[in-house]
């Protein structure tokens, strides 16, 4: 392959990642509910094709190859992905007073305090999560991924088994803390926490106060603008459609933007808006996989900095380290359910299906999340891939931390020269130049909120 052919492929790759993201953008913000991918594909096919990874590898662009490879297995399951997005749109399930929509019991989970109401809504995630074409299309991407010569990563499934441990007896703590306080439930086995019930409960509902839905947007101009993370490269579609995915989800450089309320939106809109920098700072060939990730995690701990807290949001410092905490719980959380699912998703890499995926999944997430988790959810967290540089980047994003915290002090999130590593940092695509950092730190982080 001659050097203006791999130009070529570059090229073509980045505007196969940036269409894809648009329409994906585009059902996501519930603005397309039967989205159009294989015409995308089709356009745009030697950047998502077998040959291309063969040629490509035979030349040594090993790194290149497996940006390709990738899109191959993404191109496999695209049908199916237009399938299960448009069934996603209008899935709907009887609620407590009749039928509600998927995305309208997804924000009534989080919300409501009646505890029957709350386990009917969850009950309705449960029947409507359920969809036959997100399910085929996990496994055909599995085994296209698998044809292609993208193997199980098994190390970092390790990696991810062991984050788990580290945190263990410290989630249990807090969360039993946190569960008795905000909803008088126990853990299993004492109890019978749900998934809707820990949904609830990480709301953090007690502390809506502190999280005015107002200042949402100028506190984060406010973090950015020191950092000088230009925020006018992010296009974020703020609205309540019905068919509009609760939450923020970052796609590119755009972000969908439902709120849910309280802290939740905070955590979310600064990591949303952490990924979406990232990717506007470099195009999809030269940007590490995990970068995104990287700038998300690391603007979303700043809610987690108890000097953050007091200074950017007003929070009495009496308060802070028990908000803190609270917020350090939610998060973990979150880790602790990306390395179960990752360990799940890429144990169907190798070819677990059917039953056997639905309940190694069911038992994985409800030991990780300390919560009964329903089986039905399984297809929802099958992509291995986006699980394992998730995780990847929550642990680079303590790492950067660290090193920021090393060169510009505690207050690194208002001082000059952080803008100019990060920048650094950004223009490279998120280049490590050091040892890739183990997946548990991102946890040991978390904990240490914890103590």
């Amino acid at each position: 392959m001659e050097a203006v052919e791999r130009e070529v492929v570059r090229h073509e790759l980045d505007a196969l990642a940036t269409e894809l993201a648009a329409e994906r953008f585009r059902h996501v913000a519930g603005l397309e509910p039967v989205p159009s991918l294989v015409p995308i594909f089709d356009a745009h096919s030697g950047a998502a094709h077998k040959d291309t990874v063969r040629n490509l590898e035979a030349d040594g662009e090993k790194d290149l190859a497996r940006r390709v490879a990738a899109m191959r297995a993404e191109r496999a399951q695209a049908l199916d992905e237009e399938a299960w997005r448009a069934r996603d749109t209008e899935a709907s399930a009887f609620g407590p007073e009749g039928k509600v929509s998927l995305h309208d019991a997804a924000l009534a989970v989080m919300r409501e305090r009646h505890r029957e109401r709350r386990l009917s809504f969850g009950r309705v995630l449960a029947e409507t999560a359920s969809i036959p074409s997100r399910e085929a299309a996990v496994e055909k991407r599995a085994r296209a991924r698998s044809e292609v010569g993208l193997l199980p990563d098994w190390e970092r499934v390790v990696d991810a088994d062991a984050l788990l441990s580290t945190c263990d007896d410290a989630y249990r703590d807090v969360l039993a803390w946190l569960a008795r306080r905000e909803a008088e439930l126990a853990l299993p086995p004492h109890g019978d926490l749900s998934r809707a019930d820990l949904l609830f409960v990480l709301a953090l509902h007690t502390w809506d106060g502190l999280f005015p839905r107002g200042m949402l947007a100028l506190t984060l101009e406010r973090t950015a603008a020191p950092l000088k993370l230009d925020l006018s490269r992010v296009r974020i579609d703020q609205a309540d459609r019905p068919a509009q995915w609760p939450g923020a989800h970052a796609l590119e450089g755009r972000v969908s933007f439902r709120r849910q309320g309280g802290a939740t939106d905070y955590l979310a809109l600064f990591d949303a808006v952490g990924q979406a920098l990232a990717a506007a700072a470099a195009p999809a060939h030269r940007r590490h996989p995990a970068a995104t990730f990287t700038l998300g995690s690391l603007l979303a701990s700043l809610l987690l900095d108890r000097g953050f807290l007091v200074a950017r949001l007003g929070v009495e410092r009496k308060h802070a380290v028990d908000l803190s905490r609270a917020l350090a719980v939610r998060q973990l959380f979150r880790v602790r359910a990306r390395a179960a699912a990752f360990r799940v998703a890429t144990e169907v890499e190798r070819g677990t299906s059917g039953a056997s995926w639905h309940e190694a999944y069911r038992e994985a997430m409800s030991l990780a999340a300390l919560a009964s988790w329903p089986a039905a959810l399984a297809a929802r967290d099958g992509d291995a891939s986006s699980a394992g540089a998730a995780l990847q980047g929550a642990a680079r994003a303590e790492r950067l931390r660290r090193t920021l915290v090393e060169r510009c002090d505690e207050d690194w999130w208002k001082n000059p020269r952080s803008a100019d590593l990060l920048g650094t940092w950004l223009a490279a695509g998120g280049a490590w130049a050091e040892d890739e950092p183990k997946l548990p730190l991102a946890a040991e982080a978390l904990v240490e909120k914890l103590q």
